[in-house]
């Protein structure tokens, strides 16, 4: 049965604001502008312009912010959820709060809280990666994630967005929760490039992976999107019975056997039933 996708997450984008010396501006020569809220916006655009977590020192340093009033402004800004500080590196990354601010999606924080106790059981059973991800605008976005423990990096970090649904796990799940025609429209928008030597770039053969997904209850990703890289995924409901997100699991090939993708697949649809039934959803 196709269920209809609720859309909605957009991504405040910030603009570097620098001087010739390339530091940020803070644009503070206004008698009546509070010199301390300007430290922390050029914080949070710094931080959100970079590629990737960025630790204490580096902010400082581009930053030029004294040290004591840096560390209060971080601590700050990670209390109330504009920041996230990784607690295994103690490097900053941009927090869920600017992804929803102002566009009025409470569900989405519900999703995450109803998730997170769910996500963090799952990783310590698994010791991978987990990664909880929804859709805007027919792009995959990761609302949250725990790292699993090895040493290479399965996925982007929290915010990233995957245009690719034909190349990824959940992209597979939404693919198979559309009706025929939605799903040729998306598919038409934005093709079946080849990622990766492992990318399916065939439609005949991605509806087989399809139907496969929809039979077995949850989406696999075989080295798609990023060569050494697995995944398996499973749709969340909320008490509409609307599909709201997946939870997924990500490890290297390595660690993740393909004989061990049955036994991966199981964990992550529990995972997702136990969210769906927090959010309300009652199974037929």
């Amino acid at each position: 049965m196709g269920l209809n996708i609720k859309y909605g997450i957009n991504i405040t984008k910030y603009g570097n604001k620098q001087t010739k010396y390339g530091k940020f501006m803070s644009g503070n020569s206004n008698p009546n502008n509070v010199t301390a809220v300007h430290r922390a916006i050029d914080v949070i655009e710094f931080i959100s312009s970079s590629q990737r977590e960025v630790s204490f020192s580096e902010i400082r340093d581009r930053l030029d912010i004294p040290r004591q009033s840096l560390i209060r402004i971080l601590n700050t800004l990670c209390g109330r959820g504009f920041l996230d500080k990784s607690s295994q590196r103690g490097f900053y990354r941009v927090g869920l709060k600017l992804l929803y601010l102002g566009h009025g999606l409470p569900e989405k924080f519900e999703f995450r809280t109803a998730a997170w106790k769910v996500m963090k059981e799952l990783s310590q059973k698994t010791r991978k990666t987990i990664e909880l991800t929804s859709l805007d605008r027919d792009q995959l976005i990761i609302l949250e994630q725990i790292r699993g423990r090895e040493a290479m990096s399965t996925y982007s970090r929290v915010g990233s967005v995957v245009a690719y649904m034909h190349a990824v796990s959940v992209g597979k799940v939404y693919l198979g929760l559309m009706d025929a025609d939605k799903r040729k429209r998306v598919l038409g928008k934005i093709g079946l490039p080849a990622i990766t030597k492992y990318t399916i770039t065939d439609m005949g053969r991605l509806e087989e992976e399809i139907r496969e997904t929809q039979k077995r209850g949850y989406g696999f990703e075989d080295q798609e999107l990023r060569e050494g890289v697995r995944r398996v995924a499973a749709p969340v409901f909320n008490a509409e019975g609307v599909h709201v997100g997946c939870i997924g699991l990500s490890a290297s090939i390595f660690s993740f056997d393909l004989n061990d993708l049955d036994k991966y697949g199981r964990m992550v649809c529990d995972a997702a039933e136990r969210v769906s039934a927090a959010l309300g959803f009652v199974s037929n």
